[in-house]
């Protein structure tokens, strides 16, 4: 598949993947902060009994999870494209690069 079509089929494998990863990893984090802290995690840092220390490990934690998914997903994906086609995930597009700039960054991606 090739063009606009296997861009659009590859992100509904996509989002095939990234769903029950989010879930795997939102629990995950919820974890993580229930063994290190005795309270609930912060959920809005504004409020005004939210601890300092509190706030910026959550928000670490979740950043490290974010990430974490993000990874999980694209790799997740990409293999899945592959099992299903046997050929590479289709290169997203390139917003604000000239169609040639973004032809020779893929050839030199896939001599890589």
């Amino acid at each position: 598949m090739a063009g606009a079509v296997g861009r659009i089929s590859f992100k509904l494998v996509a989002t095939v993947v990234a769903i029950p990863i989010g879930r795997i990893v939102t629990k995950a984090t919820r974890k993580a902060w229930a063994t290190a802290r005795p309270n609930n995690p912060p959920v809005n840092p504004k409020e005004v009994d939210t601890d300092w220390k509190d706030a910026i490990v959550w928000a670490g934690l979740t950043g490290v999870g974010a990430g974490v998914a993000q990874l999980l997903t694209t790799k997740g994906a990409d293999t899945l494209w592959r099992a299903i086609t046997g050929t590479p995930s289709p290169r997203p597009k390139h917003p604000g690069v000239s169609p040639e700039v973004a032809r020779r960054t893929d050839s030199d991606l896939e001599t890589a």
